[in-house]
């Protein structure tokens, strides 16, 4: 079983991170924020592997062993349980591919929107008694998450890129940021009471603490989005070389911290629970 859990863990912060990095390409390419048309081609492979990997996963739980990760046998059980989310995911790939050879705005839209979709399937919200439209703020907080996510990829600073085009790339960013990233804040804070049945009976619960120690950290990272918002992009108009330089420590601790959340969310989705 300890296997299974090591497995189950991997595959579910290997989905979020290709998922979210999906949604991140997709929108950013859609609004002008990047051009590279081999970036959708490699992250629909990892979108597609991911969600045949978490089939894979899940075939073997419901065998109860890792041996039974490619059984037949309960297969159709297993397809009942995860077949329509990992049908949207691949979907989601399918999109993104199209992406890469379309200049149409609205393919990498649809791909984002198909692969956000899936995580309203799915979860403990899908699970609630009285789910009500819980799911779709799921979909829409992936959305917006997968966006703040591509920070570090998009607005990296290279040598080769021109002072012009990094404060470009960080002022559209951050405009965009400004009215949709506190609704990721607001949701995040919904889900958790909502998940958890309230704030209080949340924190009595390893999956509360969790999660609590999620929004912490989201916190965090909207605190410094709000700094390339105003100081660094300053910098980036008076002094071009500081301000490179404080963006690229930023965008690192955000890349550190993105990574911790997506450990949490696993860990809070394979190890406990909203009872536990």
């Amino acid at each position: 079983m300890l296997l299974l859990d090591a497995a189950n863990f991997t595959t579910k912060v290997l989905l979020y991170a290709a998922s979210l990095g999906g949604i991140a390409a997709a929108l950013h390419g859609a609004l002008g924020l990047h051009s590279s048309r081999r970036a959708y081609l490699w992250i629909a492979a990892l979108v597609a592997g991911a969600a045949a990997l978490r089939l894979v996963v899940l075939n073997a739980q419901m065998g109860g062993s890792l041996a039974s990760a490619f059984s037949l046998d309960q297969f159709g059980w297993t397809w009942a349980g995860g077949g329509r989310p990992a049908l949207v995911l691949f979907a989601g790939a399918v999109l993104l591919v199209m992406s890469a050879g379309s200049k149409n705005r609205a393919v990498p839209l649809l791909a984002a929107g198909s692969i956000s979709a899936a995580f309203a399937l799915t979860g403990h919200t899908a699970g609630l008694a009285s789910p009500g439209f819980a799911p779709w703020v799921v979909a829409g907080h992936i959305l917006i998450a997968g966006f703040w996510l591509g920070a570090p990829a998009t607005l990296w600073p290279m040598t080769t890129t021109a002072d012009a085009e990094v404060l470009s790339r960080t002022e559209g960013f951050s405009r965009i940021a400004r009215l949709f990233v506190p609704l990721l804040f607001a949701s995040g804070v919904y889900l958790f009471w909502r998940i958890n049945g309230g704030f209080e009976a949340a924190l009595t619960t390893g999956y509360g603490r969790l999660l609590a120690a999620k929004l912490v950290l989201a916190t965090i990272i909207l605190g410094l989005g709000a700094l390339n918002m105003t100081l660094i992009t300053r910098q980036l108009i008076s002094d071009p070389a500081r301000g490179r330089a404080a963006l690229r420590s930023t965008l690192r601790i955000d890349t550190i911290l993105f990574a911790v959340i997506l450990v949490l969310i696993a860990a809070a989705t394979t190890f406990s629970g909203p009872t536990e």
